[in-house]
Order: C-alpha cells, then structure tokens, then sequence
C-alpha cells in the first residue's frame, strides 16, 4: 500500500533536516541533482528504489528512524530501525483503541472487561507469574510466535499476540454487526469513525487529489506523481 498524505509530507519535512545534518546542501557546493542522487542512494539503503515503493507500516517505519539516525536527535531511532515490531505493535494497539472498541461499545457493554478475558484467555494470562496484575495491551507485543506446529512436526511462526488479538476483534466485530443488522457505512458513522466503505474511500481518494499540499510534493519528485493516479470521475 502506498504512503499516505501525511506521511510522504513527514518524509519531505525530515530529509531536508537530515540532509542539512549530513552536508548534503547546495551552501556546501552539492547540486540538486547531487543532493536527489543522496536521497536516492539513502532509499536504497533502506530497501527501497523508490519512495513509491516504501510500504505504509515497517517500510515507512524503516525509512523514517533511519532519517532520524542520520540527524542524530533520536537515541531510539537505531533500535527501532532495526527492530520494526516495535512500531508495529504501537500501531496494532493504536488501532485497536482508536477503531475497534469505539465500534465494540456500540455492542458490548463493558468492551474494557470484554478485551481482558479475550487477552487472558489467549495467553494464558493465569499460568505464568503475573496473576496480581491485569493483562493490557502493553503486555502484549508483534512479534511473530515461535512454536511447534503439530501438524507439519516443526517449528513454524505464527501471527504475534497483537496480531492474533487484532483479528479475533475484528472477527467478533463483525459477527456482532450482522447481528444487529448494521453496515460498516452504519456501524462506523454511530461509532463516530470515519467510514471505509467503497463510496467514501472514493470520496476521499478525490478530496486528495485536490490537495494543494500534495500537488507541491508530486511536483518534487516526479516518482510520486505515479502514486497518487488523478481519476476522471467521481461516485457522488
């Protein structure tokens, strides 16, 4: 999935700063094209030959600890450039709490106490040596777990505890809206959510086209225009 709006303008925002940082400046007798060359060789390093091709959750995490590395004002930059489940587990919590249980509260009365036994009983909360304490999601993390499969006789990954916890939601979330005969379009507008259902993801890939702010950073480097495709006709 390409980056969003904001994040290509994070991304513009920190290179110039980390360039500044490196001597990678026109005041220091580096052209533009010099300069573009940098940017292209710091993508590269990253694994990347475009910033069209930088992904919206561990590549852009990659991308953008690694331009915090080269300016030097983030001490944890490095260790999570190179751990990427750190952000990706802040990132499944955040959605978790910012999409899932606004739209579980519709149904469930106490969705708090409701995600707890869920966490509990998929960890197994209770066998280990923190019984006193109940289990958050900061206990949890995105890791992939490393067990025997049974089935293959070997040891294989699975999706982390974060991962697991997001889809079982999810799952339940949408058993719980079939039930009560609600859309998404429904469900997420009572939830106060902005809505992802096809007509308005249209709506909003429209909006943004429009976007002053993005055409500047289109025209800046050319490999973005592809990424940001304008379309002709609007479903509303």
């Amino acid at each position: 999935m390409n980056l969003s709006t904001s994040q290509v303008q994070r991304f513009w925002r920190e290179w110039p700063k980390s360039c500044k940082v490196m001597g990678w400046t026109k005041a220091n007798g580096m052209s533009a094209a010099e300069i573009d060359a940098k940017r292209k060789e710091f993508l590269l390093r990253c694994g990347f030959d475009s910033l069209t091709k930088v992904d919206r959750v561990d590549g852009f995490t990659k991308v953008l600890k690694e331009l915090l590395v080269l300016q030097g004002t983030d001490l944890n930059a490095a260790i999570e450039s190179e751990d990427l489940t750190i952000n990706k587990a802040r990132t499944i919590r955040n959605f978790i709490v910012s999409d899932l249980v606004p739209c579980l509260e519709l149904y469930i009365a106490d969705v708090r106490s409701y995600l707890t036994s869920i966490m509990e009983d998929k960890n197994r909360w209770w066998k280990i040596d923190r019984p006193a304490c109940d289990i958050t999601l900061m206990d949890l993390d995105a890791k992939p777990v490393h067990r025997f499969d049974v089935k293959t006789k070997s040891m294989k990954d699975f999706p982390s505890q974060l991962e697991q916890l997001k889809w079982t939601l999810a799952a339940r979330l949408n058993t719980l809206r079939n039930e009560s005969g609600d859309t998404i379009h429904t469900m997420r507008t009572r939830a106060g959510l902005g809505c992802s259902c096809a007509a308005c993801t249209s709506l909003r890939v429209v909006s943004a086209i429009a976007d002053p702010e993005l055409e500047s950073l289109t025209a800046s480097d050319p490999e973005l225009g592809a990424a940001f495709p304008v379309e002709e006709t609007c479903p509303f």
